[in-house]
């Protein structure tokens, strides 16, 4: 073989590995907009429950503030019999009223959870599969130094 010929081969060898390299780094760009994006995700979730969490301190107060409103009736039922039975009403009302926003948050929390969970769960996955396809970047270009070599 002679030099001109294995300089050919030299070249065409590199420019193999320069699009390998240039489509291993396409990839990492790719996977690293998927991380961002996913980050973005992450951030909205936490954006909602941290609201959640503000609503359940709101109406943790509202509970608070209506055991006590319970408690002035109470002292005032025997002069106010009537009176506190229209309270005591109204007070129910409240109570399922609160009971429902509850209940709505506790489904709505535990929805926020398990789609933490999927998009945790997505993440890892996405991660098992660009270290995947790394090593096996890995290898070919093993493979060619190899063939280069020899």
């Amino acid at each position: 073989m002679t030099t001109e010929q294995r300089l050919d081969r030299v070249e065409s060898e590199f420019a193999t590995i320069r699009q390998l390299l240039t489509s291993a780094a396409t990839y990492a760009e790719s996977a690293n907009r998927r991380i961002d994006e996913l980050g973005v995700k992450q951030d909205r979730t936490q954006i909602m429950l941290d609201e959640l969490g503000t609503k359940q301190d709101r109406t943790q107060a509202q509970l608070d503030q209506l055991g006590l409103k319970v408690d002035q009736l109470s002292n005032r039922v025997d002069e106010f019999v009537f009176h506190t039975q229209r309270l005591f009403n109204k007070a129910g009302s409240e109570t399922e009223e609160t009971k429902a926003r509850t209940e709505r948050l506790e489904a709505l929390m535990l929805k926020l959870d398990r789609n933490y969970e999927e998009q945790k769960s997505q993440f890892q996955e996405f991660q098992r599969s660009t270290n995947a396809a790394l090593e096996r970047i890995d290898r070919v270009l093993d493979y060619l130094l190899r063939q280069s070599g020899s």
